[in-house]
């Protein structure tokens, strides 16, 4: 399918920088020039669908196997605790993220490159 990495430590990698984007921005918002620059890279690699975990690392100071997993746990507000009444995904299937919104509430939309989410 369109976008969709054959690797899956990739598409597992796009969908926690998708659910963490805010946070991160955020987060490198403070930190020197070449971490926010090495983000807006990682964030331009994503639109493209193109590999980003070794820039995860390089962001994060981890080793792959956990940068993925020190992304997720270790920015602010990560965790579960959405409503789950109505259920939305990637709109292009590049990632496993999952979204959820209130009853004839507006769509979520992708964080990484701004379409709105489809339900599965």
């Amino acid at each position: 399918m369109k976008g969709d990495p054959v690797d899956p430590s990739e598409r597992l990698a796009l969908t926690v920088l998708c659910e963490e984007l805010p946070e991160l921005r955020a987060e490198c918002a403070r930190q020197p020039e070449e971490r926010r620059l090495l983000l807006a890279r990682i964030e331009a690699e994503a639109q493209a669908r193109r590999p980003i975990l070794d820039l995860l690392v390089d962001l994060l100071g981890a080793e792959p196997d956990s940068a993925v997993r020190a992304l997720g746990a270790g920015l602010p507000g990560a965790g579960p605790g959405q409503a789950d009444e109505e259920q939305f995904v990637c709109p292009d299937n590049a990632c496993a993220r999952v979204a959820y919104t209130l009853p004839a509430g507006p769509a979520p939309r992708c964080r990484v490159i701004g379409t709105p989410m489809v339900r599965p």
